[in-house]
């Protein structure tokens, strides 16, 4: 008997050090890393899709190389666990990249609106000249928006539209004309068309603080055939890639109707070619009509199947949300007085989260504000008390003034918040009207993980902030907005904000056990970027792009200058007047 044990435990031994043996696909050599807990190495490798190992002697990774490993240098670079963005928009944003003119990252308004001229010289008629959000007027030298004149001087026969965040718009004459909008046109409630002293319509859009005209607008804008919006995604997601995002949580979006306008990115999932992971949370388009969605399509589909035929968690349903109804949810136009939920919202939003926790499907809701927030304690509460709300992961979304208390009662029921940095786009705006001395708390991301909640970094792009997730980073960890004032934030400091873009947004996700981390047996999902962002001046923070990135252990995105062996040719974006082929977001 102890011979025959003896004989298993030699071949146990004998296999176990094969397996230990087994080359590397990939190592990486000559890196800055730093994993949650603070230990720094200088090399990794990863084995099918996953790392395999750290070490601070590269040697002893090299030692297990065979012909067939990858060995990339990355020539003293920072590396990090891919950016996972808890809350934007990818598949909307994807559906219309290739048809916007992004102002990301310029300095004047100038610029900008030279960037707008030349673009409408090569836009086709018929066509428009769009900047939809991402931007903040207060990141311009000149710190204000364009005026309807300035739109028609650089444009005198192209439509134009400049969308600033959910807060308003600016339409030059020909947008006026192209959209129909006179004397007689009539806002939707809650929504303002500024006028002049005769009565006729100036061009500017406001929320007031519903967005709904803006809605209106964008959804009246010409859209990109099928073939062009595939390419169009393809494109939003290389670009995604170059700031070293891996992962996105998408919180579905208004205009943004499912399973229809979701063809591009799920085509791309089934023929493989998604770069990124994608959990999807599903969005209602029809007021009052949320229980017949939500039915629907818990009838059709389950939670976390995944449709990605290469990625492990690559292209699936989450759950419902961050819109559970619209009776039940508020604005995020600082511009604007805060909004009342109609006294209806609570009866409205117990039959859609009863409907969840019946079906197990997760949800997220979305609330900016502390007395939103309150009403939708009350109900989580009270179903709570005959159907506990913690048996499925659910989340509250912005939480800009969620007060103490409610962080005490989202804990008690095992909730977590997803944090956006929506305060580096609208942060002037919320000093202007709500003071400085709340903008300090706002959101308090420190009190939230006091509390043990748990918490995840987004960017909430395109719209209302940027998809760049290095600008919702320099506010998390400054304090700061995009135009340099100082919010007096208590921030978060570098290492702690990485991990709430990492390894908390994937909790948010339920996929914390295999992604976010840099340790053995996770997802091989990382970035190797221009400079090291614990150390660099907060200034440097908004330039952060990834020279590499790296999905399942395969690069999937190299900077021609510094990978050049390693990057890919650039597809040209479609159509061929796309501003994309002419600027800087590619």
């Amino acid at each position: 008997m102890n011979l025959l044990l003896s004989r298993f435990s030699i071949v146990a031994l004998l296999f176990g050090a094969s397996q230990a043996m087994a080359a590397p696909d990939l190592v990486v050599v000559n890196a800055k890393i730093t994993n949650s807990s603070g230990q720094t190495y200088t090399a990794l490798s990863v084995e099918n899709g996953k790392f395999s190992a750290f070490s601070q002697d590269a040697q002893q990774l090299l030692a297990d190389a065979d012909s067939a490993t990858q060995v990339i240098d990355a020539k003293g670079q920072r590396l990090i666990p891919g950016i996972n963005d808890s809350h934007m928009h990818v598949t909307r944003g994807g559906r219309f990249y290739n048809l916007e003119t992004r102002w990301e990252g310029i300095t004047s308004l100038k610029e900008g609106l030279a960037m707008l001229e030349a673009q409408a010289k090569r836009t086709p008629k018929g066509q428009w000249v769009r900047v939809i959000g991402g931007f903040s007027p207060y990141q311009f030298e000149e710190k204000r928006l364009p005026t309807p004149q300035e739109l028609t001087d650089i444009a005198p026969n192209t439509p134009v539209f400049v969308l600033h965040l959910y807060s308003g718009g600016v339409l030059n004459k020909k947008g006026l004309e192209a959209l129909g909008i006179d004397k007689d046109t009539q806002a939707p409630k809650g929504s303002v068309i500024e006028r002049d002293a005769t009565g006729n319509p100036t061009g500017v859009l406001l929320a007031q603080p519903n967005p709904m005209i803006l809605y209106k607008t964008i959804a009246a804008l010409p859209q990109l055939s099928a073939n062009e919006q595939l390419n169009s995604s393809r494109q939003f997601y290389r670009k995604l890639l170059s700031l070293g995002v891996t992962s996105v949580v998408d919180a579905g979006g208004g205009g943004h109707t499912f399973p229809e306008d979701y063809t591009a990115s799920e085509t791309l999932a089934k023929l493989g070619e998604l770069p990124i992971r994608v959990s999807n949370y599903l969005f209602p388009q029809v007021p009052n009509k949320e229980m017949v969605s939500f039915a629907t399509w818990m009838s059709k589909y389950e939670t976390n199947q995944n449709q990605h035929i290469h990625l492990d968690n690559g292209y699936v349903i989450e759950g419902g949300g961050e819109l559970l109804t619209y009776k039940a949810s508020d604005y995020e136009n600082f511009r604007a007085s805060r909004p009342e939920l109609p006294g209806e919202a609570e009866d409205a939003l117990e039959e859609v989260i009863r409907l969840h926790l019946l079906q197990q499907w997760p949800f997220r809701l979305h609330a900016t504000y502390d007395q939103s927030i309150t009403r939708i304690l009350n109900v989580l509460e009270h179903i709570h008390s005959t159907q506990p709300v913690d048996s499925v992961r659910w989340i509250i979304d912005h939480a800009e003034t969620v007060s103490d208390e409610n962080l005490e009662r989202i804990k008690a029921l095992g909730g977590s918040i997803a944090v956006q940095g929506r305060m580096a786009f609208a942060g002037e705006d919320f000093v202007e009207r709500y003071g400085a001395e709340q903008a300090k708390r706002t959101p308090p991301i420190k009190q939230m993980l006091s509390a043990g909640i748990t918490v995840g970094l987004g960017t909430d792009g395109t719209r209302v902030s940027s998809f760049n997730p290095w600008a919702t980073y320099y506010w998390a960890v400054s304090g700061k907005t995009v135009g340099g004032f100082d919010l007096g934030t208590e921030h978060v400091d570098r290492l702690t904000a990485l991990k709430l873009f990492t390894q908390g947004s994937a909790a948010l996700s339920g996929e914390e056990n295999v992604k976010g981390i840099l340790r053995p047996g996770f997802y091989a999902d990382f970035a190797i970027l221009n400079h090291d962002i614990l150390t660099v001046s907060e200034k440097a923070l908004l330039n952060t792009q990834a020279q590499l990135t790296v999905v399942d252990g395969n690069v999937v995105f190299a900077d021609r200058q510094q990978y050049p062996e390693l990057a890919t040719p650039i597809e040209s974006a479609e159509p061929a007047w796309s501003p994309v082929n002419f600027s800087q977001q590619r």
